[in-house]
């Protein structure tokens, strides 16, 4: 007996991306937690994934991986300023920069869980740390008037 299989190669080209390290995050958006801004992680893997939220020249959104240095926390101190500190209930995170809080994130916006909270914590020190277009994002969603207070004071953010 012969088994034949038949590919709808239009359906096939339209579903697959060339790039590997983008995907379609509306068909896909069920497989990611959101961790920070435009941060997302991958549900129930053992391996820490970041894959970053882009508009797509086609007006579509993908999910973008990130391959960043590693870091550990040791270097992470060292190379860092920023710390993100977990209220006793484990439900907010505040980011500070030099001891300066800029801002608080809370469990119920941001997804994150008692169990998990030192992701969320980590992550952002790690992104912070290395990514300028994140910390330029993240100032730019402060009001004006902080945010020109935490350049004033802070000009190495620029």
């Amino acid at each position: 007996m012969e088994i034949s299989e038949t590919l709808d190669w239009t359906k096939l080209a339209k579903d697959v991306v060339p790039d590997a390290d983008k995907i379609p995050y509306e068909s896909n958006k069920h497989l990611f937690t959101k961790i920070a801004f435009d941060v997302f992680q991958l549900n129930n893997v053992p391996v820490e994934s970041y894959w970053i939220l882009e508009d797509g020249e086609d007006g579509n959104q993908y999910l973008v991986a990130q391959y960043g240095e590693e870091l550990t926390q040791e270097s992470l101190e060292s190379k860092s300023h920023w710390l993100a500190l977990a209220d006793r209930d484990k439900k907010n995170v505040t980011l500070a920069y030099k001891n300066e809080p800029i801002q608080r994130f809370a469990s119920s916006e941001y997804g994150f869980s008692e169990k998990d909270i030192h992701v969320f914590q980590r992550t952002l020190i790690e992104k912070l740390s290395y990514d300028k277009t994140f910390v330029d994002k993240l100032l730019r969603s402060q009001p004006e008037e902080k945010r020109k207070m935490l350049l004033e004071q802070f000009p190495e953010l620029v």
